[in-house]
């Protein structure tokens, strides 16, 4: 039987069984003891082997199942979204779908545009004014069954009101690249910023996010030489996906 002095209770056996997940004494989808047994084992009450719990979920280590017990998560991204990758070739389709399907899964998506105005935030994104006509499409991305991403786009209508694009998903080409090209608007360069935060209610629920999971939230933005033509925010759950960068050198200059 463990006994604990000094710090709390339950931060001790939260700590003892955190150590056993990282050991991999405890692997993703192991089921941990009962309460019952937990109590025996750590000679603590029912509320304190609660709080310990609890302490693991908000951390994204365990989830609770009800009525079958606590369980390991699974703490290693099963995929990778590649994201250096993504144009390695100049795409002619959309990359998420590339992405799904070369895991062997269905990509599918559902979307809602809308004219609006640019916000501040957004125009100098854009380096448009504020106020400013922009078509705002906002997408949830599935693969197979399981929602993997959302993403916000703009596009200022300055560039694409009256062509082909205008409706970034009402046309036969898909993809912000390849839409663009087919206006003759040659996409340069890509510019990414991204940051890890605390999920937002409606994020968490769009997306079925564990308790204690972070998301990272990535600014995305597409360029014609100095000029940006589409911004866009996309959210993925941190324990989904592993952020794969890969970043050119330039060959060593001959002497």
């Amino acid at each position: 039987m463990a006994t604990f002095q000094e710090r709390p209770a339950y931060v001790q056996i939260a700590d003892d069984i955190r150590r056993q997940i990282t050991d991999g004494a405890l692997s993703a989808g192991d089921k941990l003891p009962s309460e019952q047994e937990l109590m025996a084992d750590y000679g603590v009450s029912r509320i304190v082997v609660r709080m310990a719990v609890e302490v693991l979920q908000n951390e994204g280590l365990v989830l609770k199942q009800q009525g079958r017990g606590t369980f390991v998560r699974e703490q290693r991204p099963v995929r990778q979204r590649i994201m250096g990758d993504l144009y390695g070739k100049r795409p002619t389709s959309s990359p998420m779908k590339r992405a799904a399907e070369a895991q062997g899964r269905r990509s599918e998506w559902e979307y809602q545009s809308r004219r609006t105005t640019a916000t501040k935030a957004i125009a100098e994104r854009l380096n448009i004014a504020a106020s400013d006509p922009v078509m705002r499409t906002n997408y949830r991305f599935f693969a197979g069954e399981e929602a993997v991403m959302l993403s916000t786009s703009y596009e200022p209508l300055a560039l694409t009101e009256g062509t082909p694009i205008e409706q970034p998903e009402g046309g036969a080409v898909t993809g912000v690249v390849p839409r663009f090209d087919s206006i003759g608007l040659n996409i340069t360069h890509v510019t990414e910023d991204v940051n890890a935060r605390a999920p937002r209610p409606y994020e968490a629920e769009a997306l079925d996010i564990a308790p204690g999971v972070p998301i990272m939230a990535i600014i995305r933005t597409y360029f014609v030489a100095d000029r940006p033509v589409e911004t866009c925010d996309i959210v993925v759950a941190s324990d989904r996906y592993t952020l794969t960068y890969n970043v050119p050198i330039p060959p060593a200059e001959a002497d």
